[in-house]
């Protein structure tokens, strides 16, 4: 991607066209909205800043305290 002589409103623009494209592309996956809460709460995690990381992920984790729950499967759900 060349950036030489792009505003920095042109490198946002791009920056969110590709973001975009990525959350696009995952919908082609046909995920459901549990793995939709899961990929918010990866991406997350991934934030640099960790005082900011922390805050996303808590903020989602008490918005759905059930994000990350791995014990879920098949016939033996718990229901909260």
């Amino acid at each position: 991607m060349e950036s030489f002589g792009k505003t920095q409103a042109d490198k946002y623009a791009e920056e969110n066209k590709i973001a975009r494209q990525i959350v696009s592309e995952i919908g082609n996956f046909g995920v459901n909205d549990r793995q939709r809460w899961l990929i918010m709460y990866y991406l997350a995690l991934e934030i640099e800043d960790v005082e900011k990381m922390q805050e996303v992920a808590s903020f989602l984790k008490e918005i759905n305290p059930n994000i990350n729950m791995t014990h879920i499967y098949e016939g033996n759900q718990k229901n909260g």
